[in-house]
């Protein structure tokens, strides 16, 4: 089962933009890279906040190995 990104424990406002974008899945938020996740409006430190959080779920940003 697919876990939804509440789960990676991001601020509300973080899970708020990608929601908007349609990105409720750690899978899909995972086949996204730093450049796709800029064009949504996503600092760069909240970038890293996210590469973080995945990290610790087992996954990473797609680009990054």
């Amino acid at each position: 089962m697919e876990k939804n990104i509440e789960k990676l424990k991001l601020n509300e406002e973080l899970i708020k933009l990608l929601k908007k974008n349609k990105i409720n899945k750690i899978k899909q938020l995972s086949n996204k890279t730093k450049a796709q996740l800029k064009e949504i409006g996503i600092q760069n430190y909240q970038i890293s906040e996210i590469e973080i959080k995945l990290q610790l779920e087992g996954f990473d940003l797609k680009g990054n190995h």
